[in-house]
């Protein structure tokens, strides 16, 4: 008669990307600081500086630039009051994907 053995489920040496990402998050929150003056940095001397050039250059609309402005402040409202990384970096991703969206549209 055969044994009867169950098969091993041992997942934990596979990480999920949202596991890595809570790992990262969790690390991160010793340097917020600098993840938030980064973002900040990024957001403020790179990204809305290129968007309102695009705008500029090849003619966007008034709604670009309200966007780009709310977008500033959803980066902007987490680093003032002080949240957690893991409230920055969806918000700088975010406000990241729809600058370059909107360069894009500009550009095209």
């Amino acid at each position: 008669m055969a044994t009867l053995t169950h098969a091993s489920t041992d997942h934990s040496s596979e990480a999920s990307w949202l596991t890595a990402y809570t790992n990262f998050i969790a690390k991160a929150e010793f340097t917020r600081f600098g993840w938030a003056v980064s973002a900040l940095a990024i957001q403020g001397c790179v990204l809305s500086p290129a968007l309102l050039l695009s705008m500029f250059y090849f003619g966007g609309g008034d709604w670009q630039f309200l966007v780009s402005m709310l977008c500033f402040l959803l980066v902007l409202v987490p680093v003032l009051s002080a949240m957690p990384v893991k409230y920055i970096f969806p918000a700088f991703a975010t406000s990241l994907v729809l600058h370059l969206f909107m360069i894009a549209i500009d550009l095209l």
